[in-house]
């Protein structure tokens, strides 16, 4: 069977997606804004910051990344019902605190080495429990490391 054309796009559209979204993050006044909101809420509002615009942005980006991530998901399906994104849902979340929570980086590394590892899993005799093993994973993970592979530690100022 010939490999299809969205195992070879996805991964190259993740790295420029990732690319743009932390440049959009780091180097533009919207993603400052997003930065000092996520912060402290009531301090940007004080700096002039509008709350309801920047929350308004980071939904739709949001919502737009999550458009890409399930076409290209569900490309590899004949139908899909309600309940289809269920569990990469649920995944793609165990990616994100695998790789770190605030990290982009970090959730796109927890993902493919999550999704390398069920792989593997899927293709030796131990393949009802790659579910588990995930799970299992991320429980490790947090124990060893709770911020993630690539989360920050943070301290609370008193």
């Amino acid at each position: 069977m010939p490999t299809k054309w969205v195992t070879v796009i996805t991964p190259v559209l993740v790295i420029i997606l990732v690319v743009a979204l932390t440049q959009l993050i780091n180097h533009t006044k919207a993603g400052m804004a997003m930065r000092a909101v996520a912060k402290d809420f009531e301090t940007a509002q004080l700096m002039g910051i509008k709350l309801n615009a920047v929350i308004s942005t980071t939904f739709i980006i949001g919502s737009f990344l999550a458009g890409v991530g399930s076409c290209l998901y569900f490309t590899n399906y004949q139908s899909v019902v309600p309940l289809s994104g269920a569990l990469p849902g649920l995944r793609a979340f165990v990616a994100a605190v695998f790789g770190g929570i605030g990290s982009i980086p970090g959730a796109v590394v927890g993902a493919f080495l999550i999704g390398i590892c069920e792989s593997v899993i899927k293709g030796s005799s131990w393949s009802v429990f790659s579910d588990a093993f995930t799970f299992a994973l991320l429980i490790i993970i947090l124990v060893v490391k709770p911020t993630g592979l690539f989360g920050e530690k943070v301290t609370d100022k008193v």
